[in-house]
C-alpha cells in the first residue's frame, strides 16, 4: 500500500479507472450470461406453451375426443344404465358383467373417464374458438384487395380479355352486375389501375362459430348436469355413502346432501297418506345418498285407469307441496307428461307400486292328515317368520297385483296323459294367444332356516284352464327362470276344499285303507272285469295307493320300470291308471262323509276333477314347500313411484343444441364467394382479369362462375373448363394492389 502511495498521481489514478472499468466489465459479462439464461429458459417454456395450445386446439384432439364420446354414449344408449348388477349377470353372464362393471359401462355417463374426456373437449374447443375466431370474424370484414393479377391466374376459374370501354364504364358495369348478383362490393383505384373485391356469403363463417361455440355449450351443460356436485360434496365435504341395508330413518347427516346440490336425479315411492321430504340417490350398486328437498311433497291420492289388454291407460298422482322455508302450501296433480315444478326440483309421475297393502291368507298343510287352513294376516314387503311342522321358515312378500291381465296359457302347460306318462313332475309353460284378467296375484319368497329360497307366484281367484277351473301356483328356485305351475282342480264350490280334504285324506293310513275295501267291494259287485283273483286286487290297490302317497305318479312309475317288463308296460299302467283314480274316488267321498259332507255324483265334472286331482297331488310332491298359502282377501295401499330431478344444465344443452343446428345449417346452406376483378388500362385497350374462388366447390359452383362472367361481360364464351392464361404485355409490372 506504501508503494502505491509513492507512485506518482498521474499512474495511480490511471490504474484506479482501469480496475474500475476492469470490474464494471466482469460484471457485464455475468449479467449476460444470466441473461442469455434467462432467455434460454423464457424460451423453451414459451414453445413448450405453443407447443401445448396447438394440442389443445388441434382438430385431431377433437375429433378423437368426440370420437371416444359418440362411442360411449352409443354404449350408453345401447345398455340399460343403473341396473341392479343381476340383470348385468343373466344379460352377458359373470366374467363379462364383471368387466364391464370395472370399465364403468353401466353408468357410463357419470364414470371418470367420461367427465375427463368431455373436460378436455370443452377445452379443446374453447382454444380453437379463441384461436380462429378473430381470424374469422376479421376475414369477415376484408374484401382482400391486395390480391396480385398473377395469383388470380393460378386460380381454377379465372378468365381474361380486353376491353374498349372506358375505364369507368367498365368499373361502373362491373359494380352493378356484382351487386345485381347478392354481392358486397368494394373498389380502388391507383396508378395500376381498379382493383374490385367482392364477396357474398360471409355468415358461413358465423356457422363455424356457433358450431364450436354449440360444442362448448353442451360441454358445460352436460358437466353441469353430471354428478359431480355429488361426488365432489362426498370426496372434499366428508358425506359417506350408506348401504343399502339401512333405511332412511338410520341414516345420519352425514348421509344427507345439502339442498343446495346442483344437480341430481333420484325415485321415491310414496305410499297414500305418506309425505317425503328427501330422495334416494344411487351411488354405486351397494351405497346411496339422500338428497334433502326444499319442499315437503305428500301423497294423498294415487288414481290409475287400465286398458282392456290391462296396460295402464292413465296413472295420476294428486299432491300437496308445502315450502320449508315459508310453509306455504299448494295441491298439484302430477301425470305423465305433466311435471311438477318447484324450486328448481322437477316431479315426474314415473310408475306405480303397492304401498304396502294389507293381505288375509289361508295356509293349507301340504303333509300330514290335517285339511283346514290356517288363516293369517300379512302386510307386503313386510318379512314374516312362520312354524311348518315344526320348522321355522321366513315369507318374504314381493308383489301383490289386483289387477293381472294375462296370458292364459303362460300357466296351462302341456297336458298330461296319466295312463302312459308317470315321469310328470311340474307343468311347464307354453304360449297362447288369449288375454284375460285373471285377478288378484301374489308373489313371494320362502326361505327355510339354511336360508334356501323359493319363490312362488300365487293366484286369488281359479282359472278356466282347458275346460277346468283350477287354482294356479308358480313355483322356481332360480329368478332367472321362468315359473312352473301347480295346478289345483276347483271343486263345485270354487273352492280347493276337495282337493285339500283328498291330500289329507290319503295321508292317512286308516282312510287309504277304508277307501281301498271300498273300491274292492265295488269292482266285485258291479262284476267288473279284473284279472287279479282272491285278495290279489286288495294288495295291489294297498301298493298302489301306498306309492302314490308317498312320492306320487313318478314313484309309482319308477316301480313299474322296475317290476313289469317293457313290452308289457303300457297295458299295465292303463290298469294301475283306472284302479288310482278309483281308489282315490273312494277315498275322497270317505273323506266328505266324515266331515259331515254330502257324497259327490259321479259324472263327467267330477271325473274331471279326479283325473286333474290325480296330477295335482303328484305335483304337490315336487312343489318345494311344505304349505300352500290361498288368498284369500285384501285392502289395498296404492302408492305413486315419482322421480325427481334438479337438472340446471338442460337448458344450456338444449339452446347449444339449437346453436349446433343453426351453425349446422349457416355451414351447409351458406356459400361464401369471393370475386376479384382487376381492369388496367392500356392505351386505349382495357386489359381485364376476373377469378373467383370459393370454400366449398358445390355441384352448382360452375354454373355459378358461368353466369358471373356473362353477367360481367356478355360476350364471353364461356367453355367448361378453366380458361387458359394468355400472357397480356405488361403482367411482370402487375406485382400488387
Amino acid at each position: 500500500m506504501d508503494a502505491e502511495l509513492r507512485l506518482p498521481p498521474q499512474t495511480f489514478f490511471l490504474r484506479l479507472i482501469t480496475n474500475i472499468a476492469n470490474y464494471r466489465q466482469a460484471l457485464t459479462t455475468i449479467d449476460n450470461f444470466s441473461l442469455i439464461l434467462m432467455t434460454q429458459n423464457n424460451s423453451s417454456t414459451a414453445l413448450m406453451r405453443a407447443r401445448l395450445w396447438d394440442f389443445l386446439g388441434s382438430m385431431r384432439l377433437a375429433i378423437s375426443l368426440l370420437s371416444i364420446l359418440a362411442i360411449a354414449s352409443a354404449i350408453g344408449t345401447l345398455v340399460k344404465q343403473n341396473e341392479p348388477m343381476v340383470n348385468y349377470i343373466t344379460q352377458f353372464g359373470l366374467f363379462w358383467a364383471q368387466w364391464f362393471a370395472m370399465l364403468g359401462i353401466f353408468d357410463v355417463y357419470n364414470q371418470a373417464w367420461f367427465l375427463i374426456i368431455l373436460v378436455f373437449l370443452l377445452i379443446s374447443t374453447s382454444v380453437c374458438l379463441i384461436r380462429n375466431t378473430p381470424k374469422m370474424l376479421q376475414d369477415m370484414r376484408t374484401f382482400k384487395h391486395h390480391t396480385r393479377t398473377n395469383s388470380l391466374r393460378h386460380l381454377p376459374e379465372h378468365r381474361d380479355w380486353t376491353s374498349e370501354k372506358s375505364l369507368d364504364d367498365l368499373t361502373q358495369s362491373s359494380v352493378r352486375a356484382l351487386q345485381k348478383q347478392g354481392y358486397q362490393v368494394r373498389a380502388q383505384e391507383n396508378e395500376a389501375g381498379v382493383y374490385i373485391a367482392a364477396k357474398r356469403g360471409r355468415f358461413n363463417r358465423i356457422g363455424y362459430i356457433l358450431t364450436h361455440l354449440a360444442i362448448i355449450v353442451i360441454c358445460i351443460g352436460g358437466l353441469m348436469d353430471s354428478e359431480l356436485s355429488i361426488r365432489a360434496q362426498v370426496h372434499l365435504f366428508g358425506k359417506q355413502p350408506q348401504t343399502n341395508a339401512m333405511s332412511f330413518a338410520q341414516v345420519p347427516t352425514s348421509g344427507v346432501l345439502s339442498t343446495n346440490t346442483l344437480s341430481y336425479r333420484g325415485d321415491v315411492k310414496i305410499p297414500e297418506g305418506a309425505v317425503t321430504d328427501v330422495v334416494s340417490l344411487a351411488y354405486d350398486q351397494d351405497h346411496y345418498l339422500l338428497q334433502d328437498l326444499p319442499f315437503v311433497l305428500r301423497l294423498n291420492k294415487f288414481m290409475v285407469d287400465y286398458y282392456s289388454t290391462g296396460m295402464p291407460k292413465r296413472f295420476a298422482s294428486e299432491v300437496t307441496v308445502q315450502d320449508k322455508t315459508t310453509g306455504e302450501s299448494f295441491n298439484q296433480t302430477i301425470e305423465v307428461n305433466h311435471p311438477l315444478r318447484y324450486k328448481g326440483v322437477a316431479v315426474y309421475q314415473a310408475g306405480f307400486d303397492d304401498g304396502g297393502s294389507r293381505l288375509q291368507l289361508a295356509v293349507y298343510p301340504l303333509s300330514g292328515t290335517v285339511a283346514q287352513p290356517a288363516n293369517i294376516d300379512a302386510t307386503m314387503y313386510k318379512n314374516q317368520p312362520i312354524s311348518f311342522a315344526g320348522e321355522p321358515y321366513t315369507i318374504e312378500w314381493r308383489q301383490f297385483k289386483p289387477i293381472n291381465v294375462e296370458n292364459l296359457a303362460e300357466a296351462s302347460g302341456a297336458p298330461i296323459d296319466t295312463t302312459s306318462a308317470f315321469e310328470h313332475a311340474m307343468s311347464p309353460a307354453s304360449k297362447v294367444k288369449t288375454l284375460k284378467n285373471v285377478g288378484p296375484v301374489i308373489q313371494f319368497v320362502l326361505l327355510d332356516k339354511a336360508g334356501q329360497a323359493t319363490e312362488f307366484r300365487n293366484y286369488m281367484v281359479p282359472v278356466t284352464l282347458d275346460g277346468a277351473s283350477v287354482f294356479l301356483s308358480g313355483v322356481r328356485t332360480d329368478p332367472n327362470k321362468d315359473f312352473l305351475y301347480l295346478r289345483i282342480p276347483a271343486d263345485a264350490e270354487q273352492s280347493m276344499g276337495d282337493f285339500m280334504r283328498l291330500r289329507a285324506a290319503l295321508a292317512n293310513t286308516g282312510m287309504r285303507t277304508k277307501a281301498i275295501e271300498l273300491y274292492a267291494k265295488r269292482m266285485r259287485e258291479t262284476q267288473q272285469s279284473n284279472p287279479l283273483k282272491g285278495d290279489e286286487l286288495e294288495k295291489s290297490l294297498t301298493e298302489i295307493l301306498n306309492l302314490f302317497a308317498q312320492g306320487g305318479l313318478q314313484t309309482v312309475g319308477e316301480s313299474l320300470q322296475t317290476k313289469v317288463p317293457a313290452e308289457q308296460r303300457d297295458a299295465v299302467a292303463q290298469t294301475v291308471t283306472r284302479l288310482l283314480e278309483g281308489s282315490l274316488w273312494e277315498l275322497l267321498q270317505a273323506a266328505r262323509q266324515a266331515d259331515g259332507l254330502p257324497a259327490l255324483v259321479d259324472n263327467p265334472d267330477t271325473g274331471k276333477f279326479m283325473r286333474l286331482s290325480v296330477v295335482g297331488l303328484s305335483d304337490a310332491f315336487a312343489y318345494g314347500s311344505p304349505v300352500f298359502v290361498q288368498l284369500k282377501g285384501f285392502d289395498q295401499v296404492q302408492a305413486s313411484v315419482l322421480q325427481m330431478t334438479r337438472s340446471p344444465g338442460q337448458f344450456w344443452v338444449y339452446s347449444g343444441s339449437l346453436m349446433l343446428v343453426l351453425g349446422t345449417l349457416a355451414m351447409t346452406f351458406i356459400r361464401e364467394r369471393r370475386v376479384w376483378l382487376h381492369i388496367k388500362p392500356n392505351g386505349m385497350v382495357q386489359h381485364l382479369t376476373l377469378a373467383m374462388s370459393s370454400t366449398r366447390r358445390t355441384f352448382d359452383y360452375q354454373r355459378a362462375w358461368k353466369t358471373l362472367c356473362q353477367a360481367i361481360n356478355p360476350s364471353i364464351q364461356h367453355s367448361e373448363r378453366a380458361s387458359e392464361h394468355t400472357p397480356i404485355q405488361g403482367d411482370h409490372e402487375d406485382n400488387h394492389a
